[in-house]
């Protein structure tokens, strides 16, 4: 019996799944009082507060510029080599459910996209598969930036013919996206924004505005989706360790502010390091207020689950992706390979194997180390849906929000 499409899913140290509490949903409600009542708090910052945003923006883009571009042996290579495909398996089930669902409409439609903090382009051949005519990408560093673009040109000169492309540098939650377009007119049927999102939540103007670019240029009935950090199982973890840090052998979290009376609706900031990939800041993004922002630009939520409830939303029917992609550790380890980790962060693995009935010493199950699902698990997926304007007796649109519960794993 072949068991290597069995999966054996790591828990968290306590065994439990984090839910929301009672204590943090009257905080969210506090928190959103508070917004509603002076919504434009923080908008216009103090000099001081100014500097500050000025000196974060410029950490993350010299981090991500001085970021190495890795060849692909040394990506096998890396501790989170299954992480990294795992993510890269959550962006492309996305990118392929909303091209699907544009393309239920009109089968035929030339697509047009924005891939928002786009990096170094981990997405360009994403894209392609799924055959969109245009994709404008933007980014904060303009190294990565200029390394998209040439990963863009090579693949280009692989595939012959390719979707046309522009690319960007510019701080997108500071700048205007719109007024750098070659085609400031340009109508998108897609947005998408991986692992970005977050940087924007410094404050609620650097959210506006980031939200203005995401939703101005993206017709009605289009969507916006991505994946961020999920601020609630960040603070969740960290409440249960010492001096609000956690972590593993291949990533750390400190949180920088003291989360005993909730966390901050902008600048919840956060240190971050994950192996190789990131070090630097980051803001907390409440989900809930997100969503509240997200509706003042036309945006409804229609899709959000933890990347554990994304996992078995999606991995039936993009099992072979799975496969294709390597997003599982085989375990027992193959004659001759070795783990990627230490033994004892396969013992929910060990455990599942042990358990299994009618096995061969050649069968293997798919699993991932204890440390890399830590990662995993503290990312979230959304996807929003653009609902058409009414125009006001002002000539200003006005969106019309279902109440009704998004899907939510």
């Amino acid at each position: 019996m072949d068991k290597s499409t069995e999966f054996s899913e790591p828990t968290s140290k306590n065994g439990e799944k984090p839910t929301d509490s009672a204590e943090e949903n009257t905080d969210k409600k506090e928190s959103l009082k508070r917004h509603r009542e002076n919504p434009e708090e923080n908008e216009d910052a103090p000099p001081n507060k100014v500097q500050q945003n000025e000196e974060h923006a410029t950490v993350v883009a010299a981090h991500y510029n001085h970021l190495e571009e890795k060849g692909l042996k040394e990506r096998f290579n890396s501790p989170i080599f299954y992480l990294r495909n795992f993510n890269n398996w959550v962006k492309s089930v996305l990118i392929q459910e909303y091209t699907d669902k544009i393309r239920e409409k009109d089968y035929g439609k030339a697509l047009r996209v924005l891939d928002i903090c786009c990096g170094k382009g981990g997405d360009l051949s994403k894209w392609q598969k799924a055959r969109v005519e245009r994709v404008v990408f933007a980014d904060i560093a303009q190294v990565s930036v200029q390394q998209c673009e040439t990963r863009y040109q090579d693949l280009r000169k692989r595939c012959g013919h390719l979707y046309s492309a522009e690319f960007i540098a510019a701080d997108c939650t500071k700048d205007t996206l719109r007024d750098k377009y070659t085609d400031p007119s340009i109508s998108f049927d897609l947005v998408s924004c991986q692992f970005g999102l977050h940087y924007s939540f410094e404050s609620l103007s650097q959210a506006r505005r980031m939200l203005t670019n995401i939703s101005e240029c993206l017709r009605p009935d289009g969507y916006f989706f991505g994946t961020i950090p999920d601020a609630y199982e960040i603070v969740s973890r960290a409440q249960k360790s010492d001096n609000y840090t956690f972590g593993n052998r291949i990533f750390n979290i400190k949180l920088l502010f003291d989360p005993k009376e909730g966390y901050p609706l902008f600048g919840a900031k956060y240190d971050f390091h994950l192996e190789g990939v990131v070090d630097c800041p980051e803001f907390l993004v409440n989900f809930q207020l997100f969503v509240k922002l997200a509706a003042e630009f036309g945006l409804e939520l229609v899709y959000k689950a933890r990347f554990a409830d994304f996992y078995k939303d999606h991995s039936e029917k993009y099992k072979q992706l799975l496969h294709r992609i390597i997003c599982f550790e085989s375990y027992p380890a193959p004659p001759g390979k070795e783990l990627i980790g230490d033994a004892a962060e396969y013992a929910h693995a060990h455990k599942f194997w042990e358990e299994l009935e009618d096995k061969k010493e050649c069968d293997r199950i798919g699993t991932m180390s204890v440390c890399e699902w830590e990662v995993a698990t503290i990312y979230m997926a959304f996807a929003f849906k653009k609902k058409k304007p009414v125009w006001d007796a002002d000539g200003k649109p006005t969106y019309k929000i279902s109440t009704e519960k998004s899907k939510s794993a």
